[in-house]
C-alpha cells in the first residue's frame, strides 16, 4: 500500500505539481472556475486532465469516491455547463458500459451454470484427491526437503485435504470453524461471511473423526489459538497459498471451488437447482453470487 501512494504522491506531482488528492481538489476548483462558462469542449479537457487523480492506482470503490468529491466541487461552484460537467463527472456515467459488460457476461455464466456446464468436474477425481494426500499424511510417504520442517510439509497437505473435503475457507480451517455431530448430521460454525450462523456440514470422503484430527493438528502447527483472524492471515495465507502449488493445488480458493462443483453433485437434493446446492453446501445467502463465483 505504501509504495502505491508513493507512486501516486509522484505521479500527482508531475502532472499537477502537487502530490496531495486534497491539494489536486483544490486545483481543479480554480480550473473549473475558470473555464465553467467557456463550453462543453473545456470541460470535456478538464475531465481529461484530472482523470489521472481519479482513476490511477485506485479501487473500484475509490474511483466512485473520487468521482462524488469532483462533482461536489462542480455543485457548489455552479456555471453555465454545470449540468455538462456533472455528466462528464458522473459515476454512472462512468460505470455503465462496465455494468452492461457485467451483466452481459453473468447472462452466458447463469445459462452454463443452469445447463451444468460449468459443473462438469467429476467427483471421483475430488475424492481421489483427497484420498491420495490422506494416503501420503498416513504412510508418511511425502517428500521433505533441507529447508522444511515435517510438520510443515504436513501442515500443507492437511491444508489442502481439509479444504477439498469440506468447503471451508483458510481462516475457517486455520482457526475459526467449529464441527459438530448432532445425531447423524454434521454441523459447521465459525463461518466468517455468508449468513455467519451454522450451517449444515457436508464433507467429501472424509470421516468427522478425520477431519477433527486433522484439524487439530494444522492448528497446533500454526498455534492459532491466541491469534486474530487478520493476524492468521497475515502470518500463513501468502505463504500457504504458494505452497499449493507445490502439491499439485493452483491456490487455496481452487479448493474452496472444487469443493462446491464436487459436492453441487455430491450433495444435491431432489427439486434444488445446481446454484441452490451450491448455496446451501457453501452457506451463502445470495444464491447466484455462490454459483458464479465457485463454478
Amino acid at each position: 500500500m505504501a509504495n502505491i501512494q508513493e507512486q501516486r504522491r509522484e505521479v500527482f506531482k508531475e502532472i499537477y505539481g502537487v502530490s496531495i488528492f486534497s491539494d489536486v481538489l483544490e486545483l481543479f476548483e480554480q480550473d473549473y472556475n475558470r473555464y465553467k462558462n467557456k463550453g462543453y469542449s473545456k470541460i470535456q479537457e478538464l475531465y481529461k486532465h484530472y482523470s489521472y487523480a481519479i482513476f490511477f492506482m485506485y479501487s473500484p470503490s475509490s474511483i466512485r469516491n473520487n468521482l462524488v468529491k469532483f462533482k461536489n466541487v462542480i455543485k457548489k461552484n455552479g456555471g453555465k455547463y454545470q449540468a455538462n460537467a456533472l455528466e462528464a463527472f458522473t459515476v454512472d456515467a462512468i460505470y455503465s458500459p462496465i455494468k452492461a459488460k457485467d451483466e452481459e457476461v453473468k447472462k452466458d455464466l447463469k445459462s452454463k451454470v443452469q445447463s451444468g456446464d460449468n459443473t462438469q468436474i467429476d467427483p471421483q477425481t475430488v475424492i481421489d484427491q483427497i484420498q491420495a494426500i490422506k494416503t501420503e499424511l498416513d504412510q508418511k510417504s511425502y517428500r521433505v526437503s533441507s529447508n522444511q520442517k515435517e510438520e510443515q510439509v504436513r501442515a500443507y497437505r492437511i491444508l489442502a485435504m481439509l479444504g477439498l473435503a469440506t468447503g471451508r475457507r483458510f481462516t475457517e480451517l486455520m482457526k475459526t470453524l467449529v464441527i459438530k455431530k448432532r445425531g447423524t448430521k454434521l454441523t459447521f460454525s465459525g463461518l466468517l461471511k455468508g449468513n455467519n450462523e451454522e450451517i449444515e456440514g457436508n464433507i467429501i470422503s472424509l470421516s468427522y473423526s478425520e477431519v477433527k484430527k486433522y484439524l487439530k493438528e494444522l492448528r497446533a502447527f500454526g498455534q492459532t489459538e491466541e491469534m486474530t483472524e487478520s493476524e492468521v492471515n497475515a502470518k500463513y495465507a501468502k505463504v500457504f497459498n504458494n505452497a499449493m502449488k507445490r502439491i499439485g493445488v493452483t491456490n487455496v480458493k481452487s479448493l474452496r471451488h472444487n469443493y462446491s462443483v464436487a459436492g453441487s453433485q455430491l450433495f444435491k437434493r431432489d427439486g434444488e437447482t445446481i446454484e441452490d446446492t451450491i448455496t446451501r453446501i457453501l452457506g451463502h445467502k445470495e444464491v447466484f453470487t455462490s454459483a458464479l463465483n465457485y463454478t
